[in-house]
């Protein structure tokens, strides 16, 4: 049971990327990739959980990224590039559903409500983590909250202006900057 519904949420999350969320019904949704609404009820129950299923499976790679691609790396920058990097091929597939949920939580949507967990709180724990090594927990937990802030910001303009060159400018800028903060050369 557990395999069809992962099957099916793959084709529900393959779905919205493709077209948005919208204000598409369940029963069109079953229409478009190939089941009945009795079955996204079945494994997912609303159309609100299925959001929430949404939600969680876009973001469950997200931290877990993080903490592969800065395991055993002495240089926590080169690692971070290495996160931009898949960072942006993901966003390619997924940065405006991930961005339409956004609004979905800044709205207040209760299916939503763990966006703030996944989009930011999972992701400053990592990088925290990461920076901790470097920077005392202040320091380490302001660099987080900024590295956040530049990446997420920086996806969304490249999103919109398609600037791959000046997005990866950018993030060679403010990895200079961070580098600096963490007293590295």
């Amino acid at each position: 049971m557990a395999e069809a519904r992962e099957a099916l949420l793959a084709k529900v999350v393959a779905y919205y990327a493709e077209h948005g969320v919208r204000d598409t019904s369940l029963r069109t949704l079953a229409a478009e990739i190939g089941t009945s609404q009795r079955m996204l009820h079945y494994h997912f129950g609303s159309r609100g959980d299925v959001l929430a299923a949404v939600i969680e499976a876009i973001a469950a790679g997200q931290a877990a990224q993080i903490a592969e691609l800065f395991a055993g790396e002495s240089d926590p920058l080169a690692a971070g590039r290495r996160n931009w990097d898949a960072t942006v091929e993901d966003a390619q597939t997924y940065g405006p559903l991930w961005f339409e949920l956004a609004t979905h939580a800044m709205r207040g949507e209760p299916y939503a409500a763990g966006l703030g967990e996944v989009m930011v709180a999972a992701q400053l724990r990592e990088f925290t983590a990461v920076y901790a090594a470097h920077a005392d927990p202040g320091k380490a937990a302001r660099l987080a909250r900024l590295t956040l802030a530049v990446g997420q910001g920086l996806i969304f303009d490249l999103l919109i202006d398609g600037d791959r060159a000046a997005a990866d400018a950018a993030i060679e800028e403010f990895t200079d900057l961070v580098r600096r903060e963490l007293g590295q050369r």
